[in-house]
């Protein structure tokens, strides 16, 4: 690997005009495919294997509009209008009928006609509407429809706010100043650590060009699949930290390679042979540990992983062709237009000297290293997983202050109502229609016997059924209404249900609507969904033999993904775990160090669940994050946060371990390979961090909850591994485990190199020179 690496770097130099030219043509050849043909990024429309599936398949054949994508439309009352005034009420019921002409509504509540659902009230007026086709159909088209449906009521004065399947429309990933100033931020970093302008340019200009044929391609791809709204998001955060510290570790070795005396070319090489070489180990732990969220059995968790994976994988192959190419293009310029007073240099000195100290004193450094992290990780013993909700964003968002109106006006649960699905077996019916029976009246009625025959009566048409309105020609199965009755009577029982729905029947399905009492992310509402799946749902099912049942719905279809995630994170794990050691395996030739390095990063992990736990969760500082109250963990954040950080712990394992390895095999000092290795990584492996850190850090004003809670995760994770883990628990640990840190079956310990040859004295050299 270190040979083809040196050999790729050298191409690279000599060849750096086409390595260029090809870096253009990729990077415009994916941005038009980004901008032409990108896609929408959605949520997963199906959950495979999960009630809610079951229960949106059985809806299918009677409710066929009642399947598709939600959302959820708010009219407010202002100072100058209300819903009260029938002519305000006029408007409102004008633009509820505007909804339901558009060709991507199949159907909508309307409060305004009986039976058809809704909510009102004097204050506001709520009506939940299903559009056609799949999440992947929405687009930002659908949305302009929907504001000038309800332009009337918008004229009339009223209030009119989005929530539902719009809100996730309204939040498609967006960058903003913040995340430039994680990049100043990241900038300083880098003059801090060359004292150079160009040398700190040159990592920040590869990892943007390779972001960019990421976040393209990315784009690209949602056109094809359906991506979450929080995949470029994700990808962002890790592959532009990921790619600064890739190209900065390639960088800092090309350096000291011409500080050494190397020419251009064979100062890339050997920055490539060794720096290269843990970049690629690095970047593929990486990849491998995000890839393994496709372990966890949920569609959109996966890609949301091979985003990510995409994005750092991109980032490895930047670091390989466009840096080499860039180095050899600047040559020994690189170190021009240097910071005064800034001597990057002195500071190995002063790591090495703290390299030294924390092997004199291992014990303590590792007892009080891996007291601070069990500490912090104790408030992950009351996680408790939550589902994502328009009730849990910020109240700058728009889908919030919807919730909030209805919670105000209804009660929090209206806003989120669950289905109940009921299904009897048998073939359905189809109501037969009316026979016209002709009138006779007086003697035209006979007028077909002794002349031509009079018109035939045309019967009276029957009224227009509501758009998405349920088949009036499927005859209600009487099982299915004695079926429907009594789901109501014994849910409408249960504590934590304010009101049961009347049943609506066609054919052989009946659907029953249950308002819970609390909000969507309450652990009360999760509570209750368990509860009417395995006690009352269950006692009705099993009174009916072969009627199916099932409990549907936005909030019960994310709490199925979130009992997905729960039975899946084992599995998770140990992959992700099994492979990371895997590849430290043929790294280094170990079986300590792989060991020891998984224990060490599941330590730091456990730190970074606790702090997002006790900040989130617990509301400890949250207002401070944007947040205006505690909410639970969503579900998938730990997976997506578990595979991420077990992935970027490993790049500083490897840079470290790397260059310890290489000081032991060439000295045989298991003590002092572990201080020269400190000394020589420390300021990078820190640079590197606070690099990451200000990244992710930028990510926090997002408005979404998952981002904010994934950028403070990896974070914190990041900040623990840069300190507690790599400069003292890693030292203090290969100090008292000595040569064992590097047994392998059947291979001996390094011999030390053969002491240097005496100085000649004084003497003896005036008597060399005389003669």
């Amino acid at each position: 690997m270190a040979r083809f690496l040196e050999a790729l770097g050298r191409l690279c130099v000599r060849r750096r005009r086409a390595v260029f030219e090809l870096w253009v043509a990729v990077m415009l050849g994916a941005g038009v495919l980004g901008l032409t043909h990108g896609g929408m990024f959605v949520q997963q429309s199906t959950l495979p294997g999960t009630e809610t599936q079951r229960a949106l398949d059985a809806l299918g054949q009677d409710f066929p509009a009642m399947t598709g994508p939600t959302a959820t439309v708010v009219f407010h009352e202002t100072r100058q209008a209300s819903p009260a005034d029938w002519r305000v009420a006029l408007t409102v019921g004008q633009s509820i009928e505007n909804i339901s002409k558009l060709d991507r509504v199949a159907f909508v509540e309307n409060p305004y006609a009986q039976g058809m659902g809704g909510l009102k009230d004097d204050a506001a007026v709520v009506v939940r509407l299903n559009f056609t086709g799949t999440m992947s159909d929405v687009g930002h088209a659908d949305l302009d429809a929907l504001n000038r449906a309800v332009e009337p009521a918008r004229m009339a004065g009223l209030e009119v706010k989005f929530g539902g399947i719009v809100a996730m429309i309204l939040n498609q990933p967006k960058g903003g100043p913040q995340e430039g100033v994680g990049i100043l931020l990241a900038m300083l970093v880098l003059l801090l650590a060359f004292g150079s302008f160009l040398a700190a340019g040159i990592p920040i200009v590869v990892s943007l060009c390779g972001m960019a044929v990421a976040y393209s391609l990315i784009h690209f791809l949602a056109s094809m699949f359906q991506i979450a709204p929080t995949a470029p998001m994700v990808a962002a955060m890790l592959g532009i930290g990921a790619g600064i510290d890739y190209a900065l570790f390639i960088v800092t070795r090309y350096r000291q390679q011409l500080a050494e005396g190397d020419g251009v070319e064979t100062a890339v090489g050997r920055a490539m042979a060794h720096s290269g070489h843990a970049v690629v180990f690095a970047g593929g732990t990486v990849v491998f540990a995000i890839c393994g969220l496709f372990l966890s059995g949920i569609a959109f968790i996966g890609r949301i992983g091979i985003a990510a994976a995409l994005a750092v994988a991109i980032m490895v192959a930047a670091a390989l062709t466009l840096l080499p190419a860039s180095l050899g293009a600047l040559g020994p310029r690189i170190d021009r237009y240097r910071m005064p007073r800034v001597r990057p240099d002195r500071s190995s000195a002063r790591w090495t000297a703290w390299g030294r100290h924390v092997d004199r004193h291992a014990w303590p450094y590792a007892i009080v290293a891996t007291l601070v992290l069990l500490t912090l990780s104790v408030p992950t013993l009351s996680l408790r997983f939550g589902v994502m909700a328009d009730s849990m964003s910020s109240p700058k968002m728009e889908a919030r202050q919807a919730y909030d109106i209805v919670a105000e006006e209804f009660g929090a649960g209206h806003y989120s109502p669950f289905v109940v699905v009921a299904k009897v077996p048998g073939e359905e019916r189809r109501a037969k229609p009316k026979r016209v029976v002709p009138t006779v009246r007086g003697r035209e009625g006979l007028s077909g016997l002794t002349g031509p025959a009079a018109a035939a009566p045309t019967p009276s048409p029957e009224p227009a059924r509501p758009k998405g309105a349920p088949d009036t020609t499927k005859k209600p199965d009487k099982r299915a209404v004695l079926l429907g009755q009594e789901l109501r009577q014994k849910l409408s029982e249960v504590p934590g249900v304010v009101f049961v729905g009347e049943p609506v029947v066609t054919g052989t399905t009946a659907i029953v609507q249950v308002i819970p009492r609390d909000a969507p992310h309450a652990a009360s509402t999760t509570d209750l969904v368990h509860r009417l799946r395995n006690v009352e749902i269950r006692e009705v099912r099993d009174a009916h033999p072969g009627s199916r049942i099932y409990l549907g719905g936005e909030n019960p279809a994310i709490i199925d993904i979130a009992a997905t995630v729960g039975d899946r994170m084992p599995t998770v794990v140990v992959a992700v775990v099994g492979v990371a050691l895997l590849l430290l395996v043929v790294a280094f030739r170990s079986v300590i160090v792989p060991v020891k390095a998984a224990l060490m990063n599941l330590l730091s992990i456990g730190a970074s669940f606790g702090v997002v736990t006790a900040v989130f969760q617990w509301g400890w500082g949250v207002e401070l994050f944007g947040v205006d109250q505690a909410i639970p963990i969503m579900s998938f954040i730990p997976l997506f946060m578990f595979a991420l950080i077990f992935g970027l712990s490993m790049d500083y394992e490897v840079f470290l371990l790397s260059r310890i390895k290489e000081e032991y095999d060439r000295t045989g000092d298991p003590h002092e390979s572990v201080v020269t290795g400190i000394g020589a990584t420390a300021r990078l492996i820190t640079s590197a961090a606070l690099i990451m850190i200000f990244v992710f850090a930028s990510f926090v004003p997002q408005p979404d909850p998952m981002v904010k809670m994934m950028a403070l995760g990896l974070a914190v994770a990041v900040a623990m591994d840069a300190t507690i883990v790599r400069l003292m628990l890693v030292p203090a640990l290969m100090s008292l485990l000595g040569h064992a840190n590097w047994w392998w079956p059947g291979r001996s310990r390094p011999a030390p190199p053969p002491p240097p040859p005496p100085k000649p004295v004084h003497e003896q050299l005036e008597l060399e020179l005389t003669t």
